[in-house]
């Protein structure tokens, strides 16, 4: 890239516009919800893809504009009766997509690293969904490019952009069970506990660079002033819809796979704390609230409040063993940075090993009961307020013997008592 075609392309293009709106979606995204992603490498990744959902229809419609234009009358001749006539609509592609998936790549480099480089998942796997990204960034451009080929300006620009919002819903809604090319992401929780697919990716990989690249040499021919595909066009545009058809049921249907591995970053004891790497940020927090809490418990004569082990939990991995306790940073700790040790009480007094509060029916009355009045008695302990209208249920303070035959019923996961 010299000056001259740099100034080319911003005065005779719009491809090259679209990066400016791209960067404010960028941006709003980085900050969007108090970046709760940070931390998570593979959360970040399907963070940024959220921005996708509005620039892939955006920039698709501009590529459209811009291959339209180039089979108006004046320029119709560089793509029709030429021996490359792939080379103009390559060219206006690359102005599009390439600021595009630069600014788009940077953004995801600076969410990784200002939220920290440290993670439990492959980072092979993290680069090649970043590269799946800025492929789709490259087939929406290519989408655009090939609907603008056969139709005015304004019709191609609408057209591309309406089409490209509704093949999101088509091919990467989620949750269909099958493979879908455009399931990019766009977390808003947790992937904590969670492993791209690599046969997925690969597949997302192989589709978005095998038919861009036959939707960008899609050749067209005038008839009666009309631009149709040629009969090698018209092969290409039928390969890229077969692929389509066909890759939801030929390919891996499941974008992230279970990764039940236990936390590693381990600090003190009685009780030793773990955590994931990825939440190193709330180290310094959560030690020094189960350690008042605990502290607090022993000095009292409440021994049954402090476990040997707290472990954090993941989407896939639940804590298993007597005296090991499970944790679950809540979700709004990801956002503002700030654990409450109420919280944590909650964390302490809740048997997170027992399958019954995941899955089947929710524990009765008599289980919230006693929780709370241990979590009330736990924050008694440790001299912090406890007010009764903050609980749903009744609470008592209980005893020492109280406490530990409730923890006798939860290692045995008789939540109620009974």
């Amino acid at each position: 890239m010299n000056v001259h075609s740099l100034r080319y392309a911003v005065r005779t293009l719009i491809g090259p516009w679209v990066v400016l709106p791209a960067a404010v979606l960028e941006v709003l995204n980085f900050v969007q919800r108090g970046m709760p992603w940070r931390g998570e490498t593979l959360w970040t990744v399907d963070w940024f893809a959220i921005s996708l959902f509005i620039i892939g229809p955006l920039i698709a419609g501009a590529a459209a504009v811009d291959a339209s234009r180039l089979t108006r009358p004046g320029n119709v001749h560089l793509v029709v009766g030429v021996s490359r006539p792939h080379r103009p609509y390559l060219r206006a592609a690359a102005w599009c997509a390439g600021p595009v998936a630069a600014v788009h790549l940077f953004a995801i480099l600076a969410g990784l690293t200002f939220g920290g480089l440290s993670s439990s998942n492959s980072w092979l796997l993290i680069l090649t969904a970043i590269l799946v990204q800025i492929l789709a960034i490259g087939w929406y451009v290519a989408i655009g490019s090939a609907i603008g080929r056969f139709a005015s300006p304004l019709i191609a620009g609408a057209g591309a952009a309406l089409g490209s919002f509704t093949l999101i819903y088509l091919l990467g809604e989620g949750g269909k069970d099958v493979f879908e090319p455009l399931a990019l992401g766009g977390a808003t929780v947790s992937r904590l506990g969670y492993e791209y697919d690599p046969g997925y990716l690969l597949a997302q990989v192989a589709v978005f660079a095998g038919t861009g690249i036959l939707l960008l040499i899609l050749p067209i021919r005038m008839r009666s002033g009309v631009r149709v595909p040629t009969a090698a066009g018209l092969s290409l545009a039928l390969a890229v819809a077969g692929v389509i058809a066909v890759g939801p049921y030929a390919f891996p249907s499941d974008r992230l796979t279970a990764s039940p591995k236990a936390p590693t970053l381990c600090t003190g004891a009685q009780p030793t704390i773990c955590l994931y790497p990825e939440h190193e940020r709330f180290e310094a927090q959560l030690v020094g609230h189960i350690q008042t809490l605990s502290g607090a418990a022993k000095a009292k004569g409440y021994p049954s409040f402090v476990p040997n082990r707290v472990e954090e939990i993941s989407r896939t991995y639940r804590v298993n063993g007597k005296g090991i306790l499970g944790l679950d940073i809540q979700a709004d700790a990801y956002a503002t940075g700030t654990i409450d040790i109420a919280d944590i009480a909650v964390e302490l007094v809740r048997p997170l090993h027992c399958e019954q509060l995941y899955t089947g029916a929710p524990p009765g009355e008599a289980y919230w009961q006693r929780e709370m009045s241990l979590h009330a008695t736990l924050l008694s302990l440790a001299g912090l307020k406890v007010n009764e209208e903050d609980y749903p249920q009744q609470i008592k303070i209980l005893s020492p013997e109280q406490v530990r035959a409730i923890f006798a019923d939860y290692d045995r996961c008789n939540l109620e008592g009974v």
